[in-house]
């Protein structure tokens, strides 16, 4: 046996996917399911699938096509240079800042604080002190495995990631065990129960972006365990996803079903939903047991994103220490949770809504290219380029729609435009386009 061969066999995959899953799995991740379930009662199966396709199966797609980064693409920047290295780079740059320190990560400590801490503070205590010693502690936590990242994997997905799934179980089953089925036989709420509909709901679950870049620190234990080539690197990412995606779509499963229980309560909120149902189940501890649930959650997706946005920016910033790159990440992270994210949000949903078709088509394509003789180059640039275009047009809409009236017209007449979609068919033939160019350069070449 050559003993230099590379091998994935010695990977932990169940750790790498459970860390996995803890980093995909935030606050966000926690309410979704539940609301659809209560929302689509004894409609639930068609929006959940739909849900499931965008929500599991999207995300870790495109972990598996990141895993296909040959070294050079690492180097540069990953699997985003395919569409350009200034596009790349743009592109690259405004996931880890609008997913990082500048929107998710202070926003996900925010939510910490009020479904985990606030519901203790004493009415009388001021809200804005509490607050602010909240997220020191929260960032201190996290500054503690942001100075240790080698064994960042191993302490979310050995210790993390089995304390919030066994508080996950135990208030999922009891719930179901002890709540009765309740289902909804109400017409308008089967025509919006669609496959659609659970689409919409996982594609604003914003994971795919967070694959991007949760991508990085997997892709790296995945390296240092063994996995040295871009094939031993693709099995490892396969199996790793298949933990994360299937303990992803079990706890789905399991809030949905809590939710249904609960279809008639009037809940319009999934964090109300779960403090309810908690209070209903263990009385006093039950809060006790909802607010460990959001905290382990929240604290284990910043874990993982400031991680990644660590590596990244210190790979950017080569002159720059690693540990001025995690102070100034933590201070802009408390600094922005304690002022409040409001204007952040108004400029970071349409960046958002701008960013995720682009890696969207780069997803597919790099799905694509898997059973391709020849590497695509054309059909990676027009496909994102046009998807840039529609959907920096849509994202305009939403955040200044005075002054894009004059497009919204033709924006409105494409296909999906109703779903924010409307980049899709242009996407799509522009991809065609950039795809018969490949193949007619790759047979001139041959010939």
């Amino acid at each position: 046996m050559n003993a230099t061969r590379p091998s994935t066999r010695h990977v932990p995959t169940v750790i790498v996917g459970f860390a996995l899953f803890a980093m995909f799995f935030g606050a966000g991740n926690l309410i979704f399911p539940v609301m659809i379930g209560a929302d689509s009662a004894g409609h639930v199966v068609p929006v959940f699938i739909g849900f499931l396709l965008t929500g599991v199966a999207l995300p870790i797609l495109t972990m598996i096509v990141i895993s296909t980064e040959t070294a050079r693409e690492i180097n540069e920047g990953g699997v985003a240079m395919r569409i350009g290295r200034v596009a790349g780079f743009l592109f690259t740059l405004a996931i880890f800042l609008s997913t990082g320190m500048l929107y998710a990560v202070p926003r996900v400590a925010t939510v910490a604080y009020e479904m985990s801490t606030r519901p203790f503070v004493e009415t009388d205590t001021n809200g804005s002190t509490a607050l602010f010693v909240f997220t020191l502690i929260f960032f201190a936590v996290v500054t503690m495995f942001l100075l240790n990242p080698a064994r960042v994997i191993g302490r979310v997905g050995g210790i993390l990631t089995p304390l919030l799934l066994g508080f996950l179980a135990l208030l999922v089953v009891v719930a179901v065990v002890r709540l009765p089925a309740l289902v909804s036989a109400d017409p308008a709420v089967a025509a919006s129960s669609t496959l659609t509909a659970g689409i919409i709901k996982g594609y604003y679950t914003m994971d795919a972006l967070g694959a991007f870049v949760f991508g990085i620190v997997v892709v790296s234990e995945l390296k240092k365990l063994g996995a040295a080539t871009r094939a031993a690197r693709i099995n490892g990412m396969v199996k790793a996803g298949l933990v994360a995606g299937a303990c992803l779509a079990l706890v789905y499963v399991g809030l949905a079903a809590v939710g249904v229980r609960q279809a008639n309560a009037g809940f319009t909120n999934g964090a109300e939903l779960l403090a309810s149902v908690s209070g209903q189940m263990f009385g006093g501890l039950g809060q006790v047991i909802f607010g460990a649930i959001t905290l382990l959650a929240c604290l284990t997706t910043v874990i993982g994103l400031m991680t990644s946005s660590t590596e990244y920016f210190t790979r950017l910033l080569r002159v720059v220490p690693r540990t001025v790159i995690i102070g100034v990440q933590i201070v802009v992270s408390i600094v922005l949770a304690n002022l409040g994210l409001e204007r952040i949000l108004e400029f970071v949903a349409p960046l958002n809504q701008f960013i995720y078709p682009i890696a969207i088509v780069i997803v597919l394509l790099g799905l694509l290219e898997l059973g391709l003789p020849f590497r695509l180059d054309w059909t990676y640039k027009l496909g994102a380029l046009v998807a840039a275009v529609v959907a920096f047009v849509e994202a305009g809409m939403i955040g200044a729609p005075e002054r894009f009236a004059a497009l919204a017209p033709a924006i409105e007449a494409m296909p999906f435009a109703d779903l924010k979609m409307a980049w899709t068919v242009p996407a799509l033939v522009a991809i065609v386009v950039g795809f018969m160019v490949d193949a007619s350069r790759r047979a001139a070449k041959r010939s």
